[in-house]
């Protein structure tokens, strides 16, 4: 029985054995199947999402949603999808399902939105209005001071580009044709508009209600030496703004201003940084009084990089290490005996005692580059070959623009890490930028694991300016970056300036011997 028992065990674990090499035989690697492009004829834009595998394409209000082509559709490349190709035309007016395949199997969905604008414009308007697009109802509030019998309709859109407004119903409910714009209407009652759209009709409702509206300062956005000021009114008279010194009894009218419905704008200019003003909105013998405090015109410490000190060996563009504004990569590369950035005293764009420029040299440390670069910031240390940064430094204020000289003398790429490997041979290319954030805290860049900040996307960049060149130059040029600003309502927490001798730096990428020269920095305020 023994015997018999341990051959039936053994051909037991023999199949079991077997079993499990023919699994492994009919297993498959784990191919993931994802949409790498897409787009259709009249879209904005498309999403890719992989992690909800959804496409999500928004339409011009010109396209026609339920017959588009396809224009481009890319996905993994083991992949294959016989759901859809380029040249397809699909209905995008509800979802669409689609499966790409591998191994498994991968539904993929596209799904498509179309805005529409739409607006209501009145004479004496208060402020947009109000749409309910399910019911087809306008709510439209105008000044109590016009005449609901004649309101005056100065464009309407309520339905896609293209789309033919037809006209207005009369009390009777019979279409009135079109006779244009401006358009007078006894508003006491809803009052209804007719569309048309590929033979199709839409009817819309408006109503116009009366709003009391006080007249008062409502927004003021001081800068270092302009104010941009705006005021509500009630859409009668002539409103204008009048302004002074706080405790003065000496006032500035501004009569060049901006009205737009029951809004009114300006923007004073000509005044004194960190200085208090008086404000009034004046309409008639009414007015409403505020105050506001302009901004500093601060500096950046040291931009003319007249200051220098050094932490052992190496060069450091401050004062001292007790006021750290300015920093480089040199307490990472001297670390190999190399100091791309250092102070200059004969070649500088302004002469005199105890003048100074900053010279930035990108040079070969053992098997990478280390370009010469400067910036508003602290440098926190390396790993490897790479480094960590902080970037960027308190600051508050809000200058249009960053001037100063600089010079560059570029080598041939001769350097180059992944991605940039197909610029060796080109002439490299110097950067100098300015970043204005409300970040809350410096960005930590860490080249070794390629984090960067991400100037065209980061929520948290108020304005940006940059300059870049691959220019020979035997002398200093003077320059100008202008900040684009994206809010122009947002105060800065920090600034950031930085200047490198090759673009690419970050990623070890540029000629060795690029050579940036840069002096006297300045913040412009205007």
């Amino acid at each position: 029985m023994r015997i018999a028992g341990y051959i039936i065990s053994t051909i037991l674990a023999v199949f079991a054995a077997v079993s499990c090499l023919v699994e492994n035989d009919m297993s498959y690697p784990h191919v993931y199947a994802e949409v790498t492009a897409f787009a259709v004829d009249g879209q904005v834009s498309a999403d890719i999402d992989p992690d909800t595998r959804t496409i999500s394409v928004v339409l011009s209000e010109t396209a026609d949603m339920t017959s588009v082509m396809v224009t481009e559709f890319a996905f993994t490349e083991a992949a294959t999808c016989d759901d859809l190709k380029n040249g397809d035309i699909i209905d995008l007016s509800s979802p669409v399902k689609i499966v790409l395949d591998t191994y498994q199997h991968y539904e993929w969905t596209i799904v498509a939105t179309q805005p529409i604008e739409r607006y209501v414009k009145c004479q004496g308007q208060l402020e947009d209005a109000e749409i309910d697009t399910e019911h087809k109802l306008v709510y439209v509030r105008v000044s109590d001071s016009e005449d609901l019998s004649e309101i005056i309709f100065e464009s309407i859109k309520l339905e896609l580009e293209g789309a033919v407004f037809k006209g207005y119903e009369d009390n009777d409910g019979n279409l009135v044709a079109d006779t244009g714009f401006p358009l007078t209407l006894d508003c006491n009652r809803w009052r209804y508009f007719i569309f048309e759209h590929k033979g199709m009709q839409t009817r819309w409702g408006v109503n116009v209600v009366l709003m009391n509206v006080k007249l008062s300062l409502s927004q003021t956005n001081a800068w270092a030496v302009r104010a941009d000021v705006s005021a509500v009114f009630d859409g009668s008279g002539q409103p204008y703004f009048r302004y002074g010194l706080s405790g003065s009894d000496v006032w500035t009218d501004v009569t060049d201003v901006s009205i737009s419905g029951s809004e009114v704008s300006a923007t004073i200019t000509g005044l004194t940084p960190a200085t208090a003003y008086d404000l009034m909105v004046v309409n008639g013998d009414v007015s409403e009084e505020g105050n506001f405090t302009t901004e500093e015109a601060a500096q950046v410490e040291n931009s003319d990089f007249d200051d220098w000190y050094k932490n052992g060996s190496v060069w450091m563009p401050d004062l001292s290490a007790d006021y750290h504004v300015w920093d480089s990569a040199n307490p990472g590369s001297g670390s190999f005996g190399i100091t791309p950035t250092t102070p200059e005293e004969v070649d500088v764009a302004v002469s005199g005692q105890g003048k100074k420029a900053a010279k930035l040299e990108s040079k070969k440390a053992l098997i990478v580059l280390a370009a010469g670069n400067i910036y508003t910031g602290k440098f926190g240390g390396t790993s490897g070959l790479g480094a960590s940064i902080d970037w960027g430094v308190p600051f508050t204020s809000r200058p249009q623009a960053l001037k100063g000289w600089y010079k560059y003398q570029p080598k041939m790429i001769d350097m180059a890490k992944a991605p940039y490997e197909s610029m060796k041979g080109q002439t490299d290319i110097c950067q100098i930028q300015i970043l204005l954030t409300d970040w809350d805290k410096p960005f930590a860049i860490n080249t070794n694991t390629g984090t960067f900040v991400d100037v065209d996307n980061d929520p948290g960049i108020i304005a940006h300016g940059v300059l870049e060149t691959s220019e020979t130059m035997s002398d200093y040029e003077e320059f100008r970056i202008d900040l684009d600003y994206r809010d122009m309502t947002r105060t800065p927490k920090y600034i950031v300036i930085t200047a490198c001798a090759s673009r690419y730096g970050d990623y070890f990428t540029g000629g060795v011997g690029s050579t940036l020269y840069v002096d006297e920095f300045e913040l412009v305020y205007e």
